[in-house]
């Protein structure tokens, strides 16, 4: 689905306060041209290779995964640094408001067993991959009526531009990325999975650390078809503490819980798995239309599980063998 929101979050909380009394930061899906970008080579990484399991899909699925060992982890935000993060938001949209934000609290201790996930984000060839054995639909918005629409698509049926391949796969849903994850032997991963990853044990502000994003992720930019996005693992000083790459920027993330304005608070201090049900999911990360500000990795924001954008994608997480405990 193409989206020509500005990239501020006014108007994202404007529609979603018919829904909630409360959400989070996000959005949002700009359509203009921009110069093509270059791309950066893929790191090579120490891949975790466990026993193969037996899935769907034929494959290892342990293959550019990372094992998250079992600990605790700082998870979501104060009081003090809410009001930071507005002041930040106000910088580009004054309507900010501080209840926006406000879902992201407490800052608290959580503990969290063992598992894997997925080093990259998933892309465009591994998606096609499912696609051809599966028969599931492709990844693009088949709605479209005006060329306009068309021009958010990267895919076209079942094939996409060679220069697209090792990009993140977007134009998904929920259910897509659910189902892509169980054929791979696999599933999304926890919100607080996501987040324990992408900011290690000691909580940082973004998966690297409190440093500018500039030179670690692709963010802020306007749509320019398959030149938008970058190979997926293209920043190595972008990587969180455990080795994983683009948790920010590229694509907002499909997680596996549905939306709880107080889960936060609420929520169990051990292996959260989000509430039982719900009319939202969340998306994690931020993407490359964004402002630096909603790359962060505590900024949650939720979206319709049957909703597809340009500027959504996924990874897929495991949990950890038996005899790896």
């Amino acid at each position: 689905m193409q989206n020509f929101f500005s990239t501020s979050l006014s108007l994202f909380f404007l529609v979603a306060t018919a829904f909630l009394s409360q959400g989070t930061g996000t959005l949002l899906h700009a359509q203009e041209n921009l110069t093509a970008i270059g791309e950066e080579s893929i790191e090579e990484n120490d891949i975790a290779v466990a026993v193969a399991k037996e899935n769907p899909s034929g494959k290892d699925p342990h293959i550019n995964m990372r094992k998250i060992p079992t600990g605790s982890f700082h998870m979501g935000s104060t009081f003090d640094q809410v009001k930071e993060y507005l002041s930040q938001c106000k910088k580009h949209d004054r309507t900010c408001a501080l209840w926006w934000f406000e879902d992201e609290m407490p800052y608290r201790q959580l503990h969290i067993d063992n598992y894997w996930i997925d080093i990259y984000e998933t892309t465009n060839e591994q998606y096609l991959e499912f696609v051809l054995a599966t028969g599931h639909r492709p990844a693009l918005d088949e709605t479209c009526k005006t060329e306009s629409c068309w021009g958010g698509n990267i895919w076209k049926d079942n094939t996409f531009p060679e220069l697209a391949a090792k990009q993140p796969v977007t134009q998904v849903s929920w259910h897509d990325a659910d189902a892509y994850c169980r054929w791979r032997g696999k599933r999304l991963p926890s919100e607080a999975e996501w987040e324990k990853a992408a900011r290690g044990p000691n909580g940082n502000l973004y998966p690297w650390g409190s440093a500018s994003p500039k030179n670690r992720a692709t963010y802020h930019r306007k749509w320019n078809g398959y030149y938008t996005m970058t190979n997926v693992g293209s920043y190595r000083n972008g990587v969180s503490y455990y080795g994983i790459h683009d948790m920010a920027g590229n694509a907002w993330e499909w997680v596996d819980d549905w939306y709880e304005r107080n889960y936060y608070r609420d929520g169990p201090t051990r292996n959260p798995k989000g509430p039982k049900d719900g009319y939202f999911k969340i998306t994690r990360g931020g993407s490359w239309v964004n402002f630096d500000d909603s790359l962060r990795s505590n900024l949650r924001r939720w979206s319709l599980p049957d909703v597809r954008f340009n500027d959504t994608g996924f990874r897929c997480a495991m949990d950890a063998d038996s005899q790896s405990n």
